[in-house]
């Protein structure tokens, strides 16, 4: 039998250039570049944040394959935001992909959370509650959907994501993934101003329920309550991305029904809490919410609501037209 006779063909010998970089990934691969040079510096706030989730979770997404798609998605919502027209579109649907397998794969992984798959857990829901307010930046800005209503929605994903995030908390606080619980004040400050505001929310709010026995004094109570101390932690330099999740966390859900109603001391409230955005604009996955979200509110204002958020105004520099 001669040699040639035996040889496969030449398909099989010498594969195309397009299957190689299918059986590569290309897309993939720029995506994991991208994690490693650059998107797990720009969401950790110091040195060992940073190495946690450049060799710790990096490693879990190794064993897990959920939390390597969870980092992808979020690789490409930083490309995304980086970026303009088709190409942005492209990552964005990258992003959305990767999204939907993370997900998928975590029902299927992550049932039943123990002490050798909470880390992979953990990072991947911290990185799904920061793709919750990173993906309204990516998205079609042809989109009718205002930023009030993508950050009630944004609200709402992350909250799902933290309800994970809190089971768990106490199987990961003696891990190496330790320094993301941001427990450490050594972090920018945020002047402390809000004091008064707070005080000026629940003396309203005390107000409001002797006028109308109707009025939800006890969710805007929880609520007001909430938000005073996330202020406070944020003017002592606790970590602004662990403080602004707390928040998103801790408030009742019939206060987010509160705001998609239009409800006039919802949205007060919600454009102090939008100060804190503000406060984080400068990291890509916050970017620009807090304005936006100020002056809609403002918008929905008459001009004696519009006077409750003076603080807001002062502590931003929003303008806000007047009614």
């Amino acid at each position: 039998m001669s040699v040639k006779s035996i040889s496969p063909p030449q398909s099989q010998m010498s594969p195309s250039a397009d299957a190689v970089q299918d059986n590569l990934n290309v897309q993939d691969l720029e995506l994991m570049v991208q994690w490693c040079t650059n998107t797990y510096r720009s969401i950790s706030y110091n040195t060992e944040v940073e190495s946690v989730w450049q060799t710790a979770v990096t490693r879990e997404a190794m064993k897990h394959p959920a939390l390597m798609h969870g980092i992808l998605a979020l690789s490409a919502l930083h490309l995304a935001t980086m970026t303009g027209g088709s190409v942005t579109e492209r990552y964005s649907k990258m992003a959305t992909m990767h999204q939907d397998l993370a997900l998928g794969g975590f029902k299927e992984s992550f049932g039943d959370l123990n002490q050798s798959n909470c880390k992979a857990a953990f990072a991947l829901c911290s990185l799904m509650t920061i793709c919750s307010l990173a993906f309204p930046l990516a998205a079609d800005k042809s989109d009718k959907r205002t930023s009030l209503e993508d950050l009630c929605e944004a609200f709402r994903v992350a909250k799902n994501s933290m309800n994970v995030l809190a089971d768990i908390v106490d199987l990961v606080e003696n891990s190496e993934l330790r320094p993301l619980l941001g427990k450490d004040d050594s972090g920018p400050k945020m002047p402390d101003t809000s004091r008064l505001a707070i005080m000026s929310l629940a003396m309203t709010n005390s107000r409001l329920a002797t006028r109308d026995p109707s009025h939800e004094k006890e969710i805007y109570e929880s609520t007001i309550a909430q938000l005073g101390e996330s202020l406070e932690k944020l003017a002592q330099g606790r970590e602004a991305t662990v403080v602004a999740f707390q928040w998103m966390y801790h408030i009742p859900s019939t206060f987010l029904d509160l705001v998609r109603e239009r409800r006039p001391f919802a949205l007060v409230i919600l454009a102090h809490y939008a100060v804190i955005l503000h406060f984080m604009r400068s990291r890509w996955w916050i970017g620009e919410w807090g304005s936006p979200v100020i002056q809609q509110i403002g918008q929905h204002l008459d001009s004696q609501w519009q006077q409750s958020i003076s603080w807001v105004v002062d502590a931003t520099g929003c303008y806000i037209p007047s009614t």
